[in-house]
């Protein structure tokens, strides 16, 4: 449960990131795939609108909406997000970290869980949560 969240707040947004016009195009619309390392089975999906992300984890009641900002001036890009709705109320209003990046039709993202003001050194950090998504 905590992952899934972590993720979906990896998008949100804080005031200390821009949205980058070209950025922001690239991440939008409807991503689906799977969480790397996890024992869950199932589709997750990303969906990007404007400056907005929704997340849907392989369970209905895995879900999470925030607002997300990117620093595309860093290699790999990041995400800083503020979870908006969620199905775990403690993370209402947290920002997560994440880093990501786009590759044709492919979206890899790893990140934290909100709360945690790190972000992840690498695609594969430890204690963060790792997905691989394909445009759908």
């Amino acid at each position: 449960m905590l992952g899934v969240v972590s993720v979906g707040a990896l998008f949100w947004t804080s005031g200390c990131a821009t949205l980058h016009k070209s950025e922001a195009a690239a991440l939008q619309g409807m991503w689906k795939g799977q969480e790397i390392g996890s024992n869950a089975g199932g589709t997750r999906y990303f969906i990007f609108s404007g400056n907005t992300v929704e997340f849907q984890g392989a369970n209905n009641d895995d879900w999470c909406r925030a607002t997300f900002t990117v620093r595309a001036d860093t290699n790999p890009h990041q995400m800083v997000g503020t979870v908006t709705q969620c199905h775990a109320p403690q993370y209402i209003g947290k920002t997560a970290c994440a880093i990501y990046r786009v590759d044709g039709d492919t979206l890899t993202v790893t990140g934290y869980e909100p709360g945690n003001p790190k972000v992840p050194s690498s695609f594969d950090a430890p204690g963060a949560r790792h997905f691989v998504l394909q445009r759908d």
